[in-house]
């Protein structure tokens, strides 16, 4: 460095001045690169943006096209109709009067029509009418139950009996002085197993209300949403649109129709009515057992 001062101080003026002109030139030609760089690097960050844009959009284009095929399927939800089973009638069947005293010969009555398919009791599994045991699961389809159709309304007998909602009703109607004790959750129901539905769960201060959905229709919404945004939510509204579905009344359990509940083990509370629900516990053996016992008594 001295060595540097020393030869700038032997310098003569006009030596001088040119040695500081070329200075300043390396210096602004050092400028021009480093600004040169950073309008590339600028440059290759909004190209990055660009590309990742057009992935988002061919992701929300494959999206509606799921939803397009979704929308050509019609799901096959089979409808509760008598006790635990789950059986497909003729059209003509439900819409018989009960009044008539000798139906016409082509038209059959209720009790004459033959349902096409049973569904097991247990796994949910379709079986041909008239199975002893279930094809899937290989367990006894004539579970005992009542023969009886359920009605949507409840008379004063119904009111502690185990009931089956029509499928025209849209959500559980409250009773006078019926409150809300833990709304509607999301469950697992393991016995008897619904696996091709979603199950929700409601408890008031006299029932246990159970809800339930296809479980590929939630699944399809679930798939429509990972697009995201406003996108996403319009794809799963669609498909609920298409599916009919979200969660319907499904069955009603007075809590003066349980025999007993309680935890199972560390992870399933059990309840005995018409016949044994397990599902995944969510606390209720905090609150349920008390209820039950001060509607039973």
């Amino acid at each position: 460095m001295n060595e540097i001062l020393g030869i700038l101080n032997e310098l003569k003026a006009d030596e001088l001045d040119k040695v500081i002109m070329r200075a300043n030139i390396l210096l602004e030609k050092k400028r021009k690169e480093e600004a040169e760089q950073a309008l590339l690097e600028k440059e290759r960050l909004r190209q990055e943006k660009i590309e990742q844009e057009r992935k988002r959009q061919r992701e929300i284009a494959e999206l509606q096209r799921k939803l397009q095929e979704l929308q050509s399927q019609k799901p096959d939800i089979p409808e509760p109709v008598e006790g635990n089973g789950f059986v497909m009638r003729e059209p003509a069947a439900s819409v018989q009067p009960k009044a008539a005293t000798v139906p016409p010969v082509s038209t059959p009555t209720p009790a004459q029509s033959k349902p096409e398919r049973m569904y097991c009791p247990h796994c949910g599994g379709p079986n041909p009418a008239g199975s002893q045991f279930c094809s899937n699961c290989g367990q006894r389809m004539n579970m005992p139950h009542s023969s009886a159709t359920p009605t949507p309304a409840p008379s004063s007998a119904g009111l502690s009996q185990v009931r089956y909602a029509d499928e025209s009703m849209k959500k559980w109607e409250m009773r006078p002085g019926e409150q809300s004790v833990r709304g509607r959750h999301e469950i697992v129901l393991l016995q008897p197993n619904g696996g091709k539905f979603a199950y929700h769960m409601e408890v008031t201060n006299q029932r246990i209300l159970f809800y339930r959905e296809s479980a590929a229709s939630k699944n399809a919404g679930m798939v429509a949403r990972m697009g995201g945004g406003l996108v996403g939510s319009i794809i799963a509204e669609g498909v609920k649109a298409a599916s009919g579905a979200g969660p319907k009344p499904w069955l009603e359990i007075p809590l003066a129709a349980v025999s007993r509940c309680g935890l199972q083990n560390k992870k399933e509370f059990f309840i005995v009515a018409d016949q044994t629900y397990v599902l995944r516990n969510k606390n209720y053996d905090l609150f349920l057992p008390d209820m039950v016992a001060n509607a039973r008594g």
